[in-house]
């Protein structure tokens, strides 16, 4: 993506985080617009469009809350964080009250059978009673942004072997099980590695069998495909 592009791409999350009834820009988003086009804060932008693109889609099917926290004014981390103290969002069906997750974004999640080791998935979808500590069993499945500058820029195989380890870890390969209802975006109820770039179509049949996708062209100008 050249300047232009970014442009867009700060244009296009702006619009996406006015879903509450305000019709102004919201949190995390006043927090990167500044550097929103410059190589440090692409990645981020990309990250927290990714997030926004998943609650557009979940609006039309769930009623969405914003549980708001707040640290160091702001309400979203900007790395890798605990839960606690952070923001996130609830989600309820609107025609199934038992149907309801919380999404969050950055989160640390510890493994209760390596309770030193954590992992923060750009993107988690936990139980709708997750706690402000959650371990491996209160996580549904999970989805990590990995944005390229350049169109033609590939997801490479240790990427695709990073994320697979993520999703042996927390335990999530059953994931695309679980009742999440997704508009138009269905193919995504996944655990997926999400890129504006480009895939490994010869890692298909890998994803397969480890039950992730690979999205690519996800970005606000393209049809985006899956790989896996």
């Amino acid at each position: 993506m050249n300047k232009a592009d970014l442009k867009k791409l700060k244009t296009a999350t702006e619009k996406l985080t006015k879903w509450e009834s305000s019709g102004k820009a919201f949190g995390h988003y006043q927090v990167i617009e500044g550097k929103a086009t410059t190589s440090d804060c692409a990645d981020r932008l990309y990250e927290f469009w990714c997030l926004m693109k998943l609650i557009e889609d979940l609006s039309v099917n769930y009623n969405i809350t914003i549980i708001s926290e707040k640290l160091a004014g702001k309400i979203f981390p900007q790395s890798p964080a605990n839960k606690k103290g952070w923001s996130y969002f609830k989600i309820e069906s609107k025609s199934d009250p038992k149907n309801k997750y919380q999404i969050c974004y950055g989160t640390n999640i510890k493994l209760s059978y390596a309770p030193k080791t954590s992992i923060a998935p750009d993107i988690s979808i936990q139980k709708h009673n997750s706690p402000d500590d959650p371990i491996e069993k209160h996580v549904e499945l999970i989805l990590d942004a990995k944005f390229k500058y350049k169109k033609s820029g590939k997801l490479n195989v240790d990427q695709i072997h990073a994320f697979i380890q993520r999703v042996n870890a927390l335990r999530t390969k059953k994931g695309n099980k679980i009742p999440l209802h997704f508009t138009f975006l269905k193919d995504l109820k996944s655990n997926c590695l999400l890129t504006n770039g480009e895939g490994l179509v010869d890692q298909d049949d890998y994803c397969i069998e480890n039950n992730i996708k690979q999205v690519i062209q996800f970005d606000p100008i393209s049809k985006f495909t899956i790989i896996g």
